[in-house]
């Protein structure tokens, strides 16, 4: 099997801390997996990375695809080779890419046309086309191809969407199977806001011999409170033998909130996103490291921290950085971010393990809340 899920601590909360089984080694859950959308962390390489305790990756099918291509992954030895990553890789399929274009695609049952941002040449991403891709590249785990919609679709459009994300995940494992790799495939659970149809897609996909599960749809415009309620009834229609991943999930309290409600893998841009922007999550707040109070500031970033940029730089060098648009900057509030995350999800296991999640939350979810505010 490609990939085996050990459950070993399931919270009074729901949270829950296990071990994902894969061809290229164990990874503890939860998980948070850092983006690397053209197969590189903007701001950072490959071993920096790593020290920051990140053990998956995610990549992006949909921009590898246009650039740059299948047949340089192949003739470059998949993924891992070129990045010199020893660690897993997760790729989407290409589905969100494809929904952030609404003006410039046209979804139909073969799948999705649109045309290159790159040259303008006319594409078509079908289930097949994504699952070669994703083999191409040489992932650890891959995701169906699935038909992302806004959270404000009414039900009729939502289950249009849902059905055909269905028909989409069935093409998607006979595409799989017909070429065998050794990787994984993950499914969809579609439905929007909307729980009778959420019930539907897990009850369909769940029959289906899925490696794992994704819990698609959400953080795209209906808010956190039903982010949470959502959340929390698709991960309890799926089965407890297999990964629960989040897409796309989030701030620090976000992980907080799903880890609650059962989510063992997520992924998110904001780590690095925020870095470029001057933010550093802390777990004393959220710096933005541009303001003028921070000019002669020698404390680090977070005392509490032991990465390199903690270790070595002070807040007002950082705020020098940052003020000047300096590339460094940017690269050294990359490492910090993406080692809080880490450094979170770290925290959180071993509260899964000890018995004491539910102080861990009390304790970093005001703290986290008023970091997503910028109070700093």
């Amino acid at each position: 099997m490609p990939v085996r899920f050990e459950l070993e601590v399931t919270d009074p909360t729901g949270a829950r801390a296990g071990f994902l089984h894969t061809r290229r080694g164990v990874v503890q859950t939860p998980v948070f997996m850092p983006v690397a959308t053209h197969a590189e962390i903007r701001g950072m390489h490959s071993s920096e990375v790593w020290e920051t305790g990140a053990r998956i990756l995610l990549s992006n099918t949909y921009h590898l695809m246009l650039r740059p291509g299948a047949e340089v992954f192949r003739r470059l030895k998949g993924i891992h080779s070129m990045m010199q990553w020893d660690g897993l890789v997760l790729t989407d399929s290409g589905g969100f890419q494809i929904f952030s274009l609404p003006d410039q695609r046209q979804i139909t049952e073969q799948g999705a046309l649109f045309r290159s941002f790159h040259d303008n040449s006319r594409q078509l991403l079908s289930p097949e086309i994504s699952i070669s891709m994703q083999q191409n590249i040489g992932s650890d785990i891959m995701m169906v191809l699935d038909v992302c919609i806004d959270s404000t679709t009414d039900e009729v459009g939502t289950r249009e969407a849902m059905e055909r994300t269905h028909r989409w995940a069935v093409r998607s494992l006979s595409a799989r199977d017909a070429v065998p790799t050794g990787q994984a495939l993950f499914g969809i659970v579609q439905g929007g806001i909307f729980p009778a149809l959420r019930q539907e897609s897990a009850k369909f996909l769940t029959e289906l011999p899925f490696e794992g599960f994704a819990v698609g749809g959400l953080a795209v415009g209906e808010g956190r409170e039903i982010r949470n309620e959502i959340c929390e009834l698709s991960t309890r229609l799926l089965p407890e033998n297999k990964p629960r991943y989040l897409m796309g999930v989030g701030t620090p309290n976000d992980l907080l909130d799903c880890v609650r409600r059962g989510v063992d893998m997520f992924d998110c841009i904001l780590p690095t996103k925020m870095a470029q922007q001057g933010y550093a999550y802390t777990f004393q707040g959220l710096l933005r490291t541009t303001r003028s109070v921070f000019q002669v500031d020698e404390r680090p970033l977070d005392p509490t921290c032991s990465c390199f940029t903690c270790t070595r730089y002070s807040r007002g060098y950082l705020h020098h950085l940052l003020r000047g648009s300096h590339a460094l900057g940017a690269r050294l509030l990359a490492i910090h971010n993406v080692t809080h995350y880490q450094v979170l999800m770290s925290r959180m296991r071993q509260a899964i393990h000890s018995g004491t999640f539910d102080a861990l939350y009390r304790e970093l979810s005001p703290v986290l809340a008023r970091t997503e505010k910028g109070q700093s």
